[in-house]
């Protein structure tokens, strides 16, 4: 017995070197607590023995799970992200019509005709838009002209600080002629067109961007355990974010989707002959609880996507960082 605990020392002595509250941070520190295992256990004359046995299981387990992959992504992001790229979609779809519009809208003024535009005072020139002046701009330069100037005057007389400026612009315009107007209207146009496709670029990335992030996300997402251990040092606001992000997302596609079980305001009318009728009356509240039901379900798509597009970049660049640190 007494042999026995000396040869058994000696392979607790192995043991004695490594610390059980303390994992490995790099693969390095992990190999070298598997190899001090493995000379623990070829020197260990009883490998059964209690104490040497309850010591190294403990410690392999450390070793074990610190060299071998675990799953650090979630489901809940991805189907976030997917479920962004498909509004995104849905918005860059409906942007090419936007696009199209603008064009069109441009090649109607490049086909302006040649005509006298005349010039407004400013006292007798009106200070806010007709109904139809916005949707007749385009028409022709005369009409531009004034939309330009009722635009100007209005905002002169809303902003005092900038009056003078404003007013200086009214001026300069109010003395433009046809070639002058056209000019000023194409460079308007061409700037709305860019402005169109601008909009529709950055759609179109950023739903491409979440559709290539996904993938990425998910094969950077699984970390060695000594890589987990280094990174559960760093500070946990990425999660804080992740949490109450999803959190206030989640609430606002509820309680949207929850108010759609609301029961609508039911009225009834009595006939003539005694028969009374039942029927559905949307009226102001109604209307106002779509409006609401929208803006949450619109809020809480947008976040949800906004939170998982942020914490799934953030975690692939951490991920491919810890690869690339690896194979280095």
């Amino acid at each position: 017995m007494d042999d026995e605990k000396i040869l058994n020392a000696s392979a607790l002595s192995y043991l004695d070197q490594l610390d059980s509250s303390r994992y490995p941070r790099t693969k390095s520190e992990a190999d070298k607590m598997s190899e001090v295992l493995q000379q623990a256990y070829d020197a260990a004359d009883n490998t059964k023995d209690e104490v040497f046995a309850e010591r190294y299981q403990t410690l392999r387990g450390i070793a074990d799970w610190s060299l071998k992959r675990h799953k650090s992504w979630q489901w809940t992001l991805v189907v976030a992200a997917l479920v962004g790229a498909a509004v995104l979609y849905f918005f860059q779809y409906r942007q090419q019509s936007d696009i199209l519009q603008a064009r069109v809208d441009r090649e109607q003024v490049a086909q302006w005709k040649t005509v006298k535009v005349n010039h407004i005072d400013f006292d007798v020139c009106p200070s806010e838009q007709s109904s139809d002046e916005y949707s007749m701009r385009l028409t022709s330069a005369e009409r531009y002209k004034v939309y330009k100037l009722v635009d100007l005057k209005r905002r002169a007389l809303a902003d005092s600080a900038q009056y003078v400026a404003l007013r200086a612009t009214y001026d300069s315009i109010n003395t433009m002629e046809f070639a002058q107007i056209h000019e000023l209207a194409l460079g308007d146009l061409d700037a709305h067109v860019d402005h169109q496709e601008w909009r529709g670029i950055m759609l179109y990335a950023y739903m491409i961007y979440l559709l290539v992030l996904i993938p990425l996300y998910i094969i950077t997402g699984y970390p060695h355990g000594y890589t987990i251990t280094r990174r559960s040092h760093r500070p946990g606001c990425l999660n804080i974010f992740r949490k109450v992000g999803t959190a206030v997302a989640m609430f606002c596609l509820g309680a949207g989707v929850a108010s759609t079980l609301l029961p609508d305001y039911v009225g009834s009318n009595t006939t003539v002959d005694g028969k009374t009728t039942k029927h559905r009356e949307r009226g102001f509240f109604s209307a106002l609880l779509i409006i609401v039901r929208v803006v949450l379900i619109v809020v809480g798509a947008v976040l949800l996507c906004i939170v998982a597009s942020v914490v799934m970049t953030i975690e692939s660049i951490v991920g491919l960082v810890d690869m690339f640190r690896k194979c280095a």
